[in-house]
């Protein structure tokens, strides 16, 4: 399934996208999300301002694509691997784990995130983008448990794709509160939860001799 954006893109405007994706990525990561400016975007991305701002009406746009575009790498690593036979929860683990540490990796953006989704309530077009983001994120994780528990789908707690509704929440969950997180003991109670989390899940992901039914 492939998911695109509003207009259908060309593949040189793909290109382009990509070079702006990528550069903001770095900036936001070595300036952080204030203090990558979108000239210093275009400047890194080797694009004018004007062409930025033809594929990118703000950073507020920017963030959630290069957000969008992490998680992808990641669906597409593990499918890869599933590709080559990787299943069970082992498999499941390291791809929630792999979600988990891009988080921390974009540790410094989630309370600019934060404020993102806030403006989205107000701003009808950066709605139309988180909107996108939360629905590609479920249902790639939607595919990514289907795949992962192929042989074992009957046996799941829940169905695949409230599985990955819960993956989902949680994570941002995760996110609200790193955005929050100001002090060493703040991020240890963060990664607590998620260590927590992660134990749950293995221990409840899978019932055993018990299929699903029509009362889930």
């Amino acid at each position: 399934m492939a998911f695109e954006s509003l207009a259908a893109p060309t593949r040189r405007g793909l290109r382009t996208t990509r070079r702006i994706v990528d550069a903001a990525a770095r900036l936001f990561g070595a300036e952080g999300f204030q203090g990558a400016s979108m000239d210093a975007v275009a400047r890194a991305a080797g694009v004018s301002k004007g062409l930025l701002h033809y594929h990118f009406r703000s950073k507020e746009q920017l963030l959630i694509e290069a957000q969008r575009d992490t998680f992808r790498k990641i669906h597409e690593r593990f499918e890869e691997r599933f590709e080559r036979g990787d299943r069970g929860l082992a498999t499941a683990l390291e791809g929630i784990d792999a979600l988990w540490e891009a988080i921390l990796d974009m540790r410094a953006w989630a309370p600019f995130l934060m404020q993102t989704l806030s403006l989205a309530a107000q701003d009808r077009p950066v709605r139309l983008h988180v909107d996108e983001f939360y629905r590609e994120s479920t249902v790639l994780l939607e595919r990514g448990v289907r795949n992962v528990f192929s042989e074992e789908v009957s046996q799941l707690a829940l169905p695949p794709e409230r599985l990955a509704m819960i993956i989902r929440t949680a994570l941002h969950g995760l996110v609200v509160e790193l955005s929050y997180a100001r002090t060493a003991l703040e991020l240890s109670r963060v990664e607590q939860a998620y260590r927590d989390l992660r134990a749950f899940f293995e221990r409840a992901v899978l019932v055993s001799n018990s299929p699903q039914t029509e009362s889930l």
